[in-house]
This record gives C-alpha cells, sequence and structure tokens, in this order.
C-alpha cells in the first residue's frame, strides 16, 4: 500500500518492513498498528499518542469521537466536517481555538481552499503575508497536474479569474484536495499543541 501510488509514484523515504501483525517498521522506526472497530478499545495513553487524527469518516460528531479520548488520547483532531464539534482553518480562525476544546474538526478539502482565499479577499490582505504556506498565488498557464504534492491549501489562479464589475468578481483555485489538507491538519495539530 505504501510502495506504490498512482499519483505520488513509489515510495522514496525509508524502507518498509512489516515486523509483525501489530508494527510496522519505516527504516528503523517502529510504528505500531491497531485494527479494531472502537475507538475507546485503542490503547492511546500507552503508546504515548495525545492527538489523534480521525480519518475514518465515521466518528465525525463530538460523541463518537469521544471514544478516542476513553482510550487515553488527550485532543482529536476530525478530518471532515462536524455538525457539532468547533471547525478550525488555518490562516482563517484558528485563533479562536482554546485550549480546553478536546474535540475539533479541520473542515474539509474544499472548505480549506476556499476559505483562506475568501478571507484574503473580504480582508484585501494578500498571500505573502500571514496566508504565506497556505494560499499561493500563479500567472502561469497551469492544469490540475501541477499542484499534485503542494501543500498549500489554495491556489489563487490570477488568469482564470475575472471582475464581472466592482462587487462581483469569479475567483479560481487550484489545490491538491489530500496533501495540501494533509499539511493543514498537522499546522493545526502543531497550533493546538502550542496554545496554552
Amino acid at each position: 500500500m505504501f510502495k506504490y501510488d498512482s499519483v505520488h509514484g513509489q515510495w522514496k523515504h525509508h524502507e518498509l518492513k512489516v515486523k509483525d501483525s501489530k508494527t510496522l517498521l519505516f527504516g528503523e522506526k517502529a510504528v505500531t498498528v491497531f485494527g479494531v472497530r472502537n475507538p475507546e478499545e485503542i490503547p492511546w495513553a500507552e503508546t504515548g499518542a495525545e492527538f489523534i487524527v480521525e480519518s475514518t469518516g465515521v466518528f465525525t460528531d463530538k460523541d463518537k469521537a469521544a471514544a478516542h479520548l476513553k482510550g487515553g488520547a488527550k485532543k482529536v483532531v476530525i478530518s471532515a466536517p462536524s455538525k457539532d464539534a468547533p471547525m478550525f482553518v488555518m490562516g482563517v480562525n484558528e485563533k479562536d481555538y482554546k485550549p480546553d476544546l478536546n474535540i475539533v474538526s479541520n473542515a474539509s478539502c474544499t472548505t480549506n481552499c476556499l476559505a483562506p482565499l475568501a478571507k484574503v479577499i473580504n480582508d484585501r490582505e494578500e498571500s505573502e503575508g500571514k496566508m504565506k504556506g497556505i494560499l499561493g498565488y500563479t500567472e502561469d498557464d497551469v492544469v490540475s497536474t501541477d499542484f499534485i504534492g503542494d501543500n498549500r491549501s489554495s491556489i489563487f489562479d490570477a488568469k482564470a479569474g475575472i471582475a464581472l464589475n466592482e462587487l462581483f468578481v469569479k475567483l479560481v483555485a487550484w489545490y491538491d484536495n489530500e496533501w495540501g489538507y494533509s499539511s493543514r491538519v498537522i499546522d493545526l495539530i502543531v497550533h493546538m499543541a502550542n496554545t496554552h
């Protein structure tokens, strides 16, 4: 599963081996894996894991995601929109995060593309300020495959956007929906860990 990928090509990092039914080796780094349906059965505390990324698509509300806390996790980041967990988009509203929030959502890939772009337009900011690394800008002739592996959430395409009048504009943005989104999940976890 790790060795070949039709988008990103062959695995170019440490050699990957299966040590036993519960352990993968990435080079010399051992990674414990679990095969259980109920997250509260995963012994997160024993593994030292504090931040859990809930990416199954099943546990997207606070009650269901809380099962990870019962297993010993300290924080859960849901990698999908949630009906009741507060949603954060890096560069947009991460400053609203409070340390007492144990379950949060990183919204969706599309929200992470659109929200920074909308914020820049609304606030009249530029992509090289506090949005650098989250929002990009291009005037090049591009196609979707030009952004494979790009870790920015959104790349504004200046040539494709048009101003229809002073109040109405059409904006076009590109993104590698999983790579950029995964980068924002990591950024959100780092932000949460550094917020006291």
